[in-house]
């Protein structure tokens, strides 16, 4: 860190406008002072000899500088004196250093400089280097007005911000203490260096945004934001291509030196050449890495601010519209109640864009390097040509430029296929994603098999388009691989047929190396124009997501007010909201009722500005609570889920907890309210996600609240306590409460009721009557109540988690993020420690096609290297007989076996190459369909503590990997791995004392890159962990858009959010690719050395010029094997990982031993089961090994053809007896019978097609209605047909939908997730399911919670009719549709505390009969069951 000089108050004192300290620290200041002064007196004594004094006056003035940089302390003058200071020393030294070297270098006599002149040469040069080593200023923040800057100045800052000049531009020194703690142990965080300041991600949005404005596509305003990235990037590039040839214009004349060393036309010391076989590749090396630096950060940058703008968009637009599967119009039911959370085929859209496509955009730019490099190296190496073959070289430079176009004419094709594989792929991460959101359903149905195959077929289609993709990427590889191969031989062969000139080695071989780097770079080309070929795509990609997103315009600011106003849901639907009039009622409880499909959810959402205006007036609140039908949370902690980022008040918090009825529920979480939620709540029954959702509601300081059916997922005595505590409170008194229910209660007391039927207002009713005048002194006499109820919960600590403090201030409202801290029951995704299992490499290739297969491919492999070699090995021996007589005679000869070794390579490459391809396409097809068979067969245990996320994770980009980019790292590490063994020993062969300093430095090189390799893996694994997190915040917020829309502040602090998970990514990924620069720099000087030890042997003990050129060209060439193999070697364990993680998922223990299930299956009668007689027997279950007990001794007898109900408080574990039916937990003790067979002996998927489970919320998969009710397709269409006949669906809907027969057929389609019907009307569709399964036993999870009245009477008709003779299991909330049943199960804290017929319950006038009390329906209740 930089010295700073302060004074001893500084700290207690506001900083002056000028800000006091040196440029230079200290200690090295002085260092320059002492050198400067040491050469100022070598001067005067050189002086007092020759009597020259204008050097001393120089030096003087160096030192006055230097004295005065150190004595001021004005950052103002001290800044600029500094940089003249180091600018000069520089110039100073360069001339001087020129004018004592540059004689040396000629051969001839020379005056040789003292030693007084050397000394000084070298405190010159040291003191230059002292202000090149020296740390860097920073510019420290001023404090603000508040006095938050004391933070910021202390703030930590990025090494790559304070390290010196040197450490910045060339050795990279700053990334030394990563790599040593990353070589001794696992790396985390915290170890990585900070992220620059001028990297920040808000910065990087706001300058799009400003781009952005100027209008334009993606590409060009990203290169408008980045413009001078760019420059730097092409300026490096530039420099890297001209310094490239040094080193093969070096070799060129020291084997012309050597060819003939008595020549008296050598003008320059070999030395010189020597030298610069070391000085070339360095430089080259500097700038080479100072390019790709500027790339890789450019790479990062650009993909950071992809992803914030594609968020950005996504929270304002209207993603119905957005980029996602087009549902035609006729797919569409047009119902009204369309739940605007259901948006998970949007997420795995969202997921395509942010994985694909941010990452396919962000890999374009390393065309600026590769075009501009290729362009200029190109030039340089064709004019070099010219002069070492004359006109000869023009044949090569026009058979290069004629194939050229064969690459770009390939990349049209790579984009098209490319664009045809991301469709498909996009198909099938959304079933995938579909089907992994409703797991339970395809388990409980036993359709693992269905869902495997339907996912299979889908990828069959890809895996077409993947291997014409990846044929295409290999031919495009094998054009610029052949390129200037294919050039040399047109050249050599123009020179050898017509030219008297005999082919000599400086000639040969430079031409040789010069090509070789025209092969490296239109390789590289190729590699990038695949890059920018599936860029292009991504970029249209994103273009048109950006085009279609239609701007989500807000409504009026107003009271909640609707005037003749017809809102339509999307384009595509025929359904519409017409004709609405309606002025709520402001600080009032208005209530919204209607039959299912009538509109209530589109009231709501057309409220909140989610649906379009069409036509009439409507105003709204700005800052709106909305209460979703199905609830939605984040992923997060229970407390951060109710407080939603506002500031956290413990008295009003606890008010909150007792009014939605969770005191007791917290109580019962392991770690409280500071528990976490899991992905979508999935800790948390039904009910508790429900009341979570109120209770953010109810918590936040909207004025407004949009409810939509909250009391759907709550068992009656819940209800009506929510009811009561929040409704009748005097909690809601000040605030507009706008209620979507069928609660009698809340109809009751609505002040304003509003019936809709067919998208209109059917009836409004208005009711003077105010339910809350007596609301204080009823929350009054609850008050102390919920002091007691609160006082052991977490809720009495203050937050720990990440919340947004809230401040006011003049006209604004400031949000700051502080940390996220989560509960210890957060399942953290598992990152792997330690090195890839080198085993993984013989595992992988072992499913090319098993061990024979293996082989052959290594054998080809090294095959191909053998034949590389033997061009430049039959060159050597060529050149080395062009001194013969017999030379001209024989020419066309030594040219022929020239050509047939080309071909031969040419040849064996293009095998190869095919080889690997088809391996890996063969490998990732296995691992997928494995993937596949394990993920679906997994425990549902499994799912509970994996995220939905991880697992798409896998069949997305680790699938990708093993797609298109695994099988490549492998072949390009064995053929370096092969070339660098074959380089070595054909070096070592001509020159044996070679051996020693380049197995010296290789095995230096090699170290290096062991302690990068560890360190990068682990960096690595970071970047896949760190990437988890932005993925689930985009998940979380598509599924929670009108939340998050309706309030107010939220979408700017949710893209802060964004922004600061980002930052910790973009973190990773820089310390990622600026690990690269640090062992590339170290790696190419290594080989740098060897090829000047080469060098050196060469002079000393020269053979034959012809093998000597060999050795020289593959002691050149040994740099990049170096460093190539080293960075595949680390590339390739990292896509190794990739595969490793697949190949965990794909071994997951499944739920059942399919060797198990076949002897099972032998025993258990065909007919069973034939009555459906079902009986627990002291049943006690969990639902894992060693957790807690959820039901205790639980014993039921549903004799055959029995209805019975199971009714409790929500969690008192009704829905684990369902569970338990269908072995999804584990039975601890008893026993569970279906006509006396034990079902844990009866085969898992006997079983569950034996059974009907219609679950609380019904699951409806993309496809038609009869693959959604048969999929196995056991019955016809005129069954099925009757079915939906008999459930009343195909009158469902009137003459103004879409669908010309007014209802739904077998034939109509279904959207993803079923997004296009309402939620009573999927229930409905899942009885129907259920109905055609016929079986003999029937589970009714609350399977009408979500329906009216009327359709829920309508629902228990059928129930009676087509299930008689069935064994019915309801778990009901609605004691209404259970009262007539034949036996009443009342549940509570796991276990039966009542059963009987309802009668006899209420005989006893026990826990049922209290429930009927409460009902608000008793006398109706008791003369129903009365009369059963």
């Amino acid at each position: 860190m930089l010295y700073d000089y302060e004074d001893e108050h500084a700290s207690s004192s506001p900083p002056a406008s000028h800000e006091l300290r040196p440029y230079t620290p200290p200690e090295y200041a002085i260092t320059q002072i002492a050198l400067l002064a040491a050469a100022l007196s070598l001067t005067l004594y050189s002086n007092l000899q020759n009597g020259s004094w204008m050097e001393s006056l120089a030096l003087g003035y160096l030192l006055f500088l230097g004295i005065s940089q150190f004595v001021w302390r004005l950052k103002a003058v001290s800044t600029p004196l500094s940089r003249h200071l180091n600018l000069t020393v520089a110039i100073f030294t360069i001339l001087e250093a020129v004018r004592l070297l540059l004689p040396i270098a000629i051969i001839g006599p020379h005056h040789s400089p003292s030693s007084v002149e050397y000394a000084k040469l070298a405190c010159l040069a040291s003191a230059f280097m002292a202000s090149f080593i020296s740390p860097r200023l920073v510019r420290r923040k001023e404090p603000s007005p508040e006095g938050q800057g004391l933070s910021d100045m202390n703030a930590e800052q990025s090494p790559e911000e304070t390290c010196s000049w040197f450490s910045y531009y060339i050795s990279y020194e700053w990334l030394t203490y990563l790599m040593i703690r990353g070589f001794s142990r696992d790396l985390v965080m915290d170890d990585l260096p900070s992220l620059p300041t001028y990297d920040a991600p808000t910065t990087l949005l706001q300058r799009m945004r400003k781009a952005r404005l100027k209008g334009g596509k993606t590409f060009w305003t990203l290169c408008l934001t980045f413009r001078n990235d760019i420059k730097t990037i092409m300026l490096w590039s530039v420099a890297t291509a001209i310094t490239e040839y040094l080193a093969p214009c070096a070799m060129f004349y020291l084997l012309g030196y050597l060819e003939d060393p008595n020549t008296t036309t050598t003008v320059v010391h070999p030395f010189v050449w020597i030298a610069l076989l070391f000085l070339g590749p360095m430089a080259r090396s500097v700038c080479y890495q100072r390019s790709i630096f500027a790339g890789t950060r450019l790479l990062v940058l650009s993909k950071a601010t992809m992803i914030q703008e594609i968020y950005q968009t996504m929270l304002w637009a209207r993603t119905d519209n957005s980029i996602q599967e087009k549902i035609d119009s006729q797919t569409q039911t047009g119902s009204g109640d369309v739940n605007a959370k259901d948006k998970k085929t949007n997420s795995v859209k969202m997921e395509s864009l942010l994985s694909y496509d941010a990452d396919a955009i962000a890999n374009v730019t390393d065309i600026f390097y590769s075009l501009t490099a290729s362009t200029v190296s190109a030039a340089i190496a064709m004019t070099f040509l010219y002069q070492l073959l004359g006109w000869s070289s023009l044949v090569g430079v026009a058979v290069l430029l004629s194939l050229t176009a064969l690459p770009a004419r390939l990349s049209g094709r790579q984009s098209r296929l490319h664009g045809a594989v991301m469709e498909v792929t996009d198909s099938r991460l959304s079933r995938i994603s579909e089907y992994l959101q409703s797991i339970r359903t395809l388990k409980f149905f036993a359709w693992e098999d269905v869902a495997a195959k339907t996912i299979n077929a889908i990828r069959a289609t890809e895996q077409q388009r993947i291997w014409k993709r990846n044929v295409t990427s290999m031919l495009i590889f094998m054009a610029g691989d052949m390129l200037s191969l294919v050039s040399l031989l047109a050249m050599f062969t123009s020179f050898v047929l017509f030219t008297d000139r005999p082919l000599r080695a400086p000639t040969a071989f430079t031409a040789l190396s010069l090509t070789e780097i025209l092969r490296a770079q239109f390789v590289w080309l190729s590699k990038v124009i695949q890059w920018v070929a599936q860029g292009h795509k991504s970029l249209q990609r994103v273009d048109k997501f950006f085009e279609l997103a239609e701007e989500r315009k807000r409504l009026p600011v107003g009271p909640p007010e609707l005037t003749n106003a017809t809102f339509c849901l999307t384009r595509s639907s025929g359904f519409r909201l017409r004709d609405i009039s309606i002025a709520f009622r402001e600080k009032a409880l208005n209530v919204v009722t209607g039959p299912i499909g009538s509109g209530k959810t589109s009231l709501l959402l057309s409220l909140l500005g989610e649906t379009t205006l069409e036509s009439g007036k409507a105003t709204c609140p700005p800052d709106v609570a909305y209460v979703p039908q199905t609830a939605w949370l984040q992923n997060s902690t229970i407390r951060q889920n109710i407080l939603f980022y506002s500031p956290y008040d413990e008295y009003r918090y606890k008010q909150i907890i007792y009014a939605c009825d969770l005191v007791e529920d917290l109580a019962q979480l392991p770690s409280g309210d500071l528990t976490h939620a899991g992905e979508q709540g999935s800790s948390l029954s039904g009910g508790q996600k429900q009341r979570i959702s109120l209770a953010r509601a109810l918590y936040s300081s909207s004025s407004t609240l949009l409810l939509d059916d909250v009391f759907s997922a709550l068992d009656t005595h819940t209800a009506s306590r929510v009811y009561e505590r929040c409704f009748r409170s005097g909690l809601l008194d000040d605030r507009t409460v706008i209620l979507v229910t069928h609660f009698t209660t809340a109809i009751e007391d609505a002040e304003l009721l509003v019936s809709l039927a067919q998208g209109r207002v059917s009836y409004t009713k208005t009711n003077a009557k105010s339910p809350s005048k007596d609301a204080k002194s009823y929350w009054t006499a609850h008050q102390e109540e919920v002091e007691v109820d609160s006082s052991s919960q977490s809720t009495m600590n203050p937050p720990t988690g990440g919340i947004f403090e809230q401040s006011e201030s003049i006209g604004s409202t400031h949000y700051e993020v502080r940390e996220v801290a989560v509960d210890e029951t957060a399942k953290e995704e598992k990152r792997a420690s330690g090195r890839v299992p080198r085993g993984f490499i013989v595992r992988y290739m072992l499913l090319f096609g098993g061990y024979v297969a293996a082989i052959l491919t290594v054998l080809n492999t090294f095959l191909v290297q053998i034949a590389y070699f033997s061009i430049t090995f039959w060159l050597s021996i060529w050149t080395g007989l062009s001194t013969k007589p017999d030379y001209s005679s024989k020419a066309t000869t030594y040219l022929l076996i020239h050509i047939g070794t080309v071909m031969a390579f040419i040849f064996l490459q293009f095998l190869n190459n095919y080889i690997y391809q088809r391996g890996g396409w063969k490998a990732a097809k296995t691992m997928h369909q494995r993937l596949v068979a394990a993920v679906l067969n997994a425990p549902i245990a499994w799912y509970d503590n994996t995220p939905v996320g991880r697992i798409i994770n896998r069949f997305g980009v680790d699938i990708q990997s093993m797609d298109s980019l695994l099988v490549d790292w492998l072949r390009m590490t064995l053929d370096n791995g092969i070339r660098l063994v074959l380089r070595l020993a054909s070096i070592a062969s001509i020159m044996p004392i070679f051996a020693l300093p380049a197995g010296f430095f290789c095995l230096l090189g090699f170290a290096t890159g062991e302690i990068y390799a560890r360190a990068q893996i682990s960096v690595k694994r970071l970047c896949a962990v760190q990437i988890s997190p932005i993925f689930s915040h985009f998940s979380d917020s598509a599924g929670g858009l009108a939340v998050i829309r309706a309030r107010q502040p939220m979408d700017d602090v949710f893209q802060t959010l964004l922004a600061d998970k980002l930052a910790v990514y973009m973190r990773a990924m820089e310390a990622q690719y600026n690990c690269n620069r640090w062992v590339s720099i170290r790696s190419d000087f290594c080989a740098a050395t060897v090829a000047v030890s080469a060098g050196c042997i060469a002079y000393y003990k020269s053979g034959s010029p012809g093998l000597v050129g060999f050795s020289l060209t593959n002691a050149i060439g040994l740099s990049q094997t170096i460093l190539t193999l080293v960075r595949n070697m680390n590339e390739l364990e990292v896509e190794l990982n990739s595969f490793q993680r697949v190949s965990e998922y794909a071994e997951v223990e499944p739920e059942v031993d399919p060797e198990e299930e076949k002897t099972k299956a032998a025993e258990v009668p065909a007919a069973w089961p034939t009555t459906g007689h079902v009986e627990f027997k002291n049943v006690t279950v969990c639902y894992s090994m060693g957790g807690p007990d959820i039901l205790r001794d639980v014993k039921i007898n549903a004799r055959p053809g029995q209805r019975v109900a199971i009714i409790g408080r929500t969690g008192s574990g009704k829905s684990t007896i369902a569970r338990s039916l269908l072995r999804s937990t584990y039975v601890v003790s008893g026993s569970i019978t279906i006509d006396g067979v034990n079902i844990s002996n009866i085969p898992l998927k006997r079983l569950r097609e034996s059974i009907s489970f219609v679950p609380q919320d019904s699951v409806i998969f993309s496809g038609d209605i009869r693959s959604n009710l048969d999929p196995l397709e056991q019955l016809d269409e005129a069954e099925l047909q009757s079915v939906l006949l008999a459930c009343g669906l195909t009158q469902m809907y009137d003459s103004e939908s879409q669908h010309s027969d007014g209802g739904v057929s077998v034939h109509t389609q279904v959207a993803a997730n079923g997004k296009n019907f309402s939620n009573g009307q999927r229930q409905i569709l899942g009885l129907a399911r259920a109905m055609c399964r016929r079986s003999k036993v029937v589970i009714l999870d609350e399977a009408t919670a979500s329906v009216d009245h009327e359709t829920d009477v309508r629902m228990q008709q059928i129930i009676r009719s087509e299930f008689a003779g069935s064994t019915i299991i309801t778990i009901a909330h609605r004691l209404r549709t259970i009262i007539d049943y034949d036996q009443v199960v009342v549940m509570e804290e796991g276990k039966v505390i009542e059963a009987g017929t309802p009668r006899d319950l209420i005989d006893i006038e026990g826990a049922f009969w209290g429930m009927l009390k409460n009902s608000g329906e008793y006398e109706e209740l008791i003369a129903l069951a009365r009369q059963s």
